[in-house]
């Protein structure tokens, strides 16, 4: 390096000069910084100009300077898997059937997964599309028979509480959050509220796709911080598998699972970033539009007719009836969310490190939304290739995929405890939540996790 230039790096690192200041522009004292190649220098690279409009990365989802800093800390982890199980064979038969054969083999390959967490009553409504020979699905003789997405939110809820060791009264404010549920009003909040014998306190309900988990995210984090509350339970339940998808409709189907996360939130002592964005010219990749009354005999005719055309094992008139139906089942373009999907996330989880200055060294695990194991490993790739990030970022990857499925805004959380239960997640590490979902709504939450006070609760499944 010329001594001019290495002159300026050492007084950029040195006194922390702006760039309008240092009397190059920024992609010129950006290629001076990378070309020296020096590791104290990496953290000045990662937290240029954020002031100056202009002086980030050409990023495409991610407006940078509108996000949320405050400091927030998790107290409290929960979540719960119901104990029916979908297997793959399911879903290899239903192909078959329809003239399109994969056998369970091919479906983990591409996807990644092999099982996934349903409740009895979704196992029964598979038996009464598909038949009650098909097979693949395992029933639990312990299994509720009618629970709901609001049973599940509770058991989530009661162990993110006990995880914390703070009493249930406590609790100041309920934020819900699902893609899937059926409760108008009351929503899943105010009922986990009213199940934990709170006082008639805020819920507050969020429906939106998958990335709605770091929408609520930055929620809790704006209340906390403006101090309305000071101890928040963020409460998840989703069954996208009976609620919004048609289970014939396999290869969007077999992506998604049943569960239900929480996390209860105080003020803490570190500064924590959250990020979200949308983009509504993407709807076309992920789509779903709720019926409504008038839908439902319309609605009725169409299952009957898909059944039927099962029957017949005439899958190309089954599949242009989906295309050609829309209301009440959500529709996915894999190819255009596996081409847009990471790279949102990816530019989420870029962004916040250059806003808190955090070095690739010093984020230690990237937990994304678990869409699919393509996703997740689709996000290291672009950090490497389109971020200057390092080839070690792959092994920061959390891929919980492939014993839960898509759990939607559950998730992230259930992917958290996961890392516990295996021990890799440690006091003071810093992780980044990156999600994305239909809408196209996208968003990342970077933070330091600090070991909760009774972590037998997160561990244990009872």
């Amino acid at each position: 390096m010329p001594m001019a230039e290495l002159s300026l790096t050492n007084q950029i690192v040195r006194e922390g000069l702006p760039l309008w200041r240092s009397g190059f522009s920024y992609s010129t004292t950006y290629a001076i910084l990378r070309s020296a190649d020096i590791p104290q220098y990496w953290k000045v690279i990662r937290s240029m100009t954020f002031t100056q409009e202009g002086q980030w990365p050409p990023y495409t989802y991610i407006v940078p300077h509108i996000y949320t800093k405050a400091r927030v800390r998790i107290v409290g982890i929960g979540n719960y898997a119901p104990k029916g199980i979908i297997t793959n064979e399911f879903f290899a038969y239903i192909s078959t059937r329809l003239g399109d054969p994969r056998s369970a083999e091919d479906l983990e390959r591409v996807t990644g997964l092999s099982t996934r967490h349903v409740r009895a009553s979704t196992l029964a409504l598979c038996r009464r599309m598909v038949g009650n020979d098909a097979p693949g699905l395992l029933d639990d003789p312990t299994a509720p028979p009618d629970e709901s997405l609001v049973d599940m939110a509770v058991i989530a809820a009661q162990r993110a509480i006990a995880s914390s060791g703070r009493a249930v009264a406590e609790i100041d404010t309920v934020i819900g959050t699902s893609s899937s549920d059926n409760d108008g009003f009351p929503t899943i909040a105010g009922w986990v509220q009213m199940h934990l014998g709170l006082p008639p306190i805020r819920a507050t309900m969020l429906k939106g796709a998958c990335a709605c988990q770091t929408e609520a995210f930055q929620v809790c984090a704006d209340i906390l911080a403006a101090g309305s509350a000071k101890l928040v339970l963020l409460v998840i339940a989703e069954g996208l598998l009976p609620n919004i998808m048609n289970v014939l409709d396999w290869k969007a189907s077999s992506l998604f699972g049943e569960g239900a996360a929480a996390l209860l939130l105080e003020l803490g002592d570190e500064d924590t970033y959250v990020i979200n964005g949308s983009d509504a010219h993407q709807a076309h990749s992920l789509h779903y539009q709720t019926p409504l009354r008038k839908d439902v005999i319309e609605m009725a005719e169409v299952d009957l007719k898909m059944m039927q055309l099962f029957k017949e094992g005439r899958g190309k008139d089954l599949v242009q009836l989906l295309t050609q139906y829309m209301v009440g089942y959500a529709k996915m373009n894999g190819k255009e969310v596996y081409r847009e999907a990471p790279r949102a996330m990816a530019e989420s989880v870029d962004v916040l490190c250059r806003h808190a200055g955090l070095s690739h060294d010093e984020l230690v695990h990237i937990v994304p939304h678990q869409a699919n194991a393509r996703v997740t490993r689709r996000l290291g790739e672009l950090l490497i290739h389109d971020h200057g990030w390092p080839d070690s970022t792959m092994d920061k990857l959390v891929n919980n995929f492939r014993y839960y499925g898509n759990l939607s805004n559950a998730s992230i959380i259930t992917a958290l405890v996961e890392l516990l239960r295996q021990g890799r997640l440690q006091d003071g590490q810093w992780m980044a939540l990156p999600a994305v979902g239909g809408g196209m709504n996208y968003g990342c939450w970077l933070l330091r996790y600090h070991e909760l006070q009774n972590l037998a609760a997160v561990i244990s499944d009872e």
